[in-house]
């Protein structure tokens, strides 16, 4: 009895263990070095030593086609001129499985010629044998591309001139003193953060700002800076620090009417449901989309697996199938007035937004974080699709990091494709038509662009 115990308690370890955020970090840290160390002796072609990385049966393939045998690999390690050249992007991104298993993606990106560029994805899985980390599959891609036109700094200006913006993802938080953007600024730290916003909706021509966060910050934002549309994260996270400070998971419900009553919020989210591991079904949520719907109040969607790089002791409940668009129909179902807009769209859930916004037309979606931190080789057809679909009208600026406003104009802007009208949608006129601007506030806003 004693030993089928012990048995079943090791059992249950091994599927606890790669659970546990710390001990995937450490499996990650280990990852990262070994990695480091093969891709340095590739370089630096001593083969030997990363054949020695190498399983006996690992399979290989490259562009697809399969190498017969580890000889190959090393025929071909020995036989690649050298030296390489200098790569223009390289990512790498570790992920932990288990305590024995993991993978590893490398992007990378080097100069062709005048109009193409090598685009290579490196891709492989490690096992942890007699203590010994080895490759078991390696799969590399390489690929030419043609080299996207960046528009110059005068271009971007010059059709910014008169132009407002409409920022419909940013955070609202707590101001940092470690910050050296902003800790300069004012003695009070919140303010400081605050004042520091508010300079760059100036000088990117952010007429208007939706944003979410710790009722405390909302509503001190909203006070200094009329451009901020504040409302609460949904729901907040006490083990966030960018949360802080978060007293409840949900709002007061009365005190949130009041404050949507007398026009002092205009925003709920961004909503975090895949990061507190809750269904947006649940009916905790049911007086908040009641309230929401009632005074039409625009809600932020998070509709992405991400982020993949997250403190797992601030989100132990993390589950990015509660980000899926489509849990959102039985919500639309009982409250098919919401005025919802889906943040990330290009992202996993691109053909599930798609699918959600035909079947209502008053839910749009925003373009942010994906488009930034993805290859553009990824993310732009999935754009395109949503122009093809009939669904372009209901795309909207975003930028969700600090700092990052002017980073996203200029992504939107080098989309060669887009008209220039449809740029101005997306920068202003589609965000105006969601949040049912009246001409009067439009015109306003226009002239604040102009001053």
């Amino acid at each position: 009895m004693k030993n089928k115990l012990f048995l079943l308690f090791a059992f249950l370890m091994v599927i606890i263990l790669p659970l546990n955020a710390q001990y995937l970090e450490i499996i990650e840290s280990e990852i990262q070095e070994i990695v480091l160390k093969e891709q340095e002796a590739f370089k630096n072609g001593d083969c030997n030593q990363v054949l020695a990385l190498m399983e006996d049966d690992i399979t290989f393939l490259a562009n697809g086609r399969r190498a017969p045998s580890k000889d190959i690999i090393g025929k071909f390690c020995r036989s690649i001129p050298r030296p390489f050249k200098t790569a223009t992007f390289d990512k790498l991104d570790v992920y932990a499985l288990t305590n024995e298993t993991a993978y590893a993606i490398r992007t990378l990106e080097y100069p062709n010629d005048e109009k193409t560029k090598m685009q290579e994805y490196v891709t492989k899985i490690w096992k942890k044998t007699n203590g010994q980390w080895k490759i078991s599959h390696l799969h590399s891609t390489v690929k030419e591309v043609s080299i996207t036109k960046v528009a110059s700094k005068k271009a971007i200006d010059d059709f910014l001139k008169n132009q407002p913006i409409i920022d419909t993802h940013i955070h609202i938080t707590k101001g940092y003193l470690d910050n050296e953007d902003y800790n300069n600024i004012d003695p009070d730290i919140d303010l400081a953060k605050i004042e520091w916003m508010s300079q760059r909706f100036d000088e990117n021509n952010i007429v208007l700002a939706l944003g979410g966060g710790p009722m405390k910050y909302v509503k001190l934002w909203q006070e200094k800076d009329k451009r901020h549309w504040t409302g609460p994260r949904l729901p907040c996270n006490p083990l966030r620090e960018q949360d802080e400070p978060c007293e409840s998971e949900l709002p007061d419900i009365e005190e949130l009417e009041r404050l949507y009553k007398n026009g002092t919020f205009k925003y709920l989210g961004e909503t975090a449901f895949n990061s507190m591991g809750i269904h947006p079904a649940d009916e905790r949520f049911n007086p908040y989309w009641g309230l929401a719907e009632k005074y039409q109040i625009p809600i932020g969607f998070h509709a992405d697996r991400g982020p993949f790089k997250r403190n797992m002791e601030e989100t132990p409940h993390w589950n990015e199938d509660y980000a899926n668009p489509l849990l959102l129909l039985p919500v639309l179902e009982k409250y098919p007035n919401l005025k919802i807009y889906l943040m990330h769209y290009p992202g996993s859930y691109f053909e599930e937004c798609l699918e959600v916004m035909k079947k209502y037309p008053q839910i749009y979606c925003e373009i942010s974080a994906v488009s930034m931190f993805a290859p553009k080789e990824m993310w732009e057809p999935k754009v395109k699709k949503l122009y093809s679909e009939g669904l372009g009208e209901r795309l909207m600026f975003a930028s969700d990091y600090v700092g990052t406003i002017r980073k996203n104009i200029e992504i939107i802007y080098n989309l060669e494709w887009l008209t220039s009208q449809q740029k101005k949608d997306v920068y202003y006129n589609n965000a105006a038509r969601f949040l049912q601007l009246s001409d009067s506030e439009i015109e306003v806003h226009y002239n604040m662009v102009k001053q």
